[in-house]
């Protein structure tokens, strides 16, 4: 009897072990962008040229696949004003995500995660940041 409880208990943790599944790179880059592009709110560490913070509103669009893409960040002032736009490719390889600017800068983001109305990480200065679906400001 007691044979038969440990086999049992060997094959339920195999069996959960070998179901146990990943997110793939697609399945990440489908949350950020979803099929028709999303767009993510809050504080990305975006400052102006003065130092004074902006808070941003980065859209994620598709490409080919779910994996990579382009996007925009628009900035904005606390009050709401404007205050500037870059283009970017995105691209999801692995555990990182890669963003590059098309002033030819990059930010490179680590240890991150998305949800339905979050997605959140850590720049690769160690800076966290959270953007939520709707815009909180």
């Amino acid at each position: 009897m007691r044979t038969k409880f440990l086999s049992f208990l060997f094959v339920s943790l195999v069996g959960l072990v070998s179901l146990t599944s990943c997110e793939t790179d697609e399945d990440v880059g489908y949350g950020l962008s979803g099929a028709f592009g999303k767009s993510w709110y809050g504080d990305f560490g975006a400052i102006d040229r003065f130092g004074y913070p902006l808070y941003s509103e980065i859209t994620f669009m598709a490409g080919s696949s779910n994996d990579h893409g382009t996007g925009w960040e628009r900035t904005y002032y606390e009050d709401g004003t404007p205050c500037d736009d870059r283009r970017f490719d995105w691209e999801v390889s692995g555990l990182d995500l890669y963003l590059f600017f098309d002033d030819r800068t990059s930010l490179y983001i680590t240890d991150y995660s998305v949800t339905p109305d979050m997605f959140k990480g850590v720049f690769e200065n160690g800076v966290p940041f959270v953007l939520y679906l709707e815009r909180r400001w």
